[in-house]
């Protein structure tokens, strides 16, 4: 056994005045409604203004800029379909609202901009996203993994979030305290820190996915809380491709939370 000790997050009584503004990228693949149900589920309680967003290559001269600019984005017949289901089941809830957010071209700070401006408290990140190989979404992914906004990877048989109670991860050394954890949880989730899972020093959360995933199996855990490092030069495929191996070998969502 390879943990120091292990506990749970539960949830505590959500604060039902405020709203939680929460950012999907997206191609609309079919996994973009289980994503947006998933998130009304788990917060059905709070005001909430989901945005997908949606990112083109950069026209190349500025006739087509100014000829894209007024027609938008081409979506295809699927991926209208996704768009139109997701505006459905939104529009049947009188708490919840969609925006689409078109965008050509994406960098870090452009990106910071664009989650300021909708007042950004969660990103989700479907499966189908991590696994584009388009350089634009790859790059999107690596800037949100290297943003302070918490993150939270979905695992590709996820149908509907339901967060009934977690382990929290510490990957230490953390310059953030358990209170700390506790008010960026309590900012997505409104989660209550009970206990936590802190690793040994050299340690990475993947290397424990067996003893994790007997503990989940064993205390019906819904999800796993981390924290993660930032990187001044971004961050490689190595770290996108861990976050996506491990939601999917634990079989629970993954929320990352920034640790600076």
């Amino acid at each position: 056994m390879n943990l120091v000790w292990c506990g749970l997050l539960q949830y505590s009584s959500p604060n039902k005045s405020a709203m939680k503004n929460i950012l999907i990228p997206t191609t609309l693949k079919p996994d973009t409604l289980k994503a947006v149900r998933s998130v009304v589920k788990n917060v059905k309680e709070e005001n909430i203004k989901i945005v997908l967003l949606m990112l083109s290559d950069m026209p190349d001269g500025i006739t087509d800029l100014l000829f894209a600019s007024r027609s938008g984005v081409e979506t295809s017949a699927h991926g209208q379909r996704v768009l139109d289901d997701c505006r459905r089941y939104v529009k049947e809830l009188e708490n919840v609202s969609l925006q689409v957010h078109h965008q050509y071209g994406i960098s870090g700070p452009l990106l910071r901009n664009i989650m300021n401006h909708h007042a950004i408290t969660l990103t989700v990140i479907t499966p189908s996203y991590k696994e584009e190989t388009h350089t634009l979404h790859k790059q999107a992914v690596k800037s949100l993994l290297n943003s302070k906004c918490p993150i939270l990877h979905l695992p590709e048989k996820a149908t509907e979030l339901a967060l009934d109670q977690a382990i929290y991860v510490d990957n230490s050394p953390s310059k953030i305290s358990m209170e700390n954890i506790q008010q960026m949880l309590s900012k997505a989730f409104a989660i209550q820190v009970v206990r936590h899972t802190k690793l040994i020093e050299g340690q990475r959360t993947e290397d424990l996915a067996p003893v994790l995933a007997e503990a989940i199996a064993n205390n019906n855990v819904s999800l796993l809380v981390e924290t993660r490092k930032p990187e001044k030069n971004g961050w490689g495929a190595a770290k996108v491709n861990a976050h996506v191996s491990l939601a999917e070998r634990l079989g629970v969502p993954v929320l990352s939370l920034f640790d600076n």
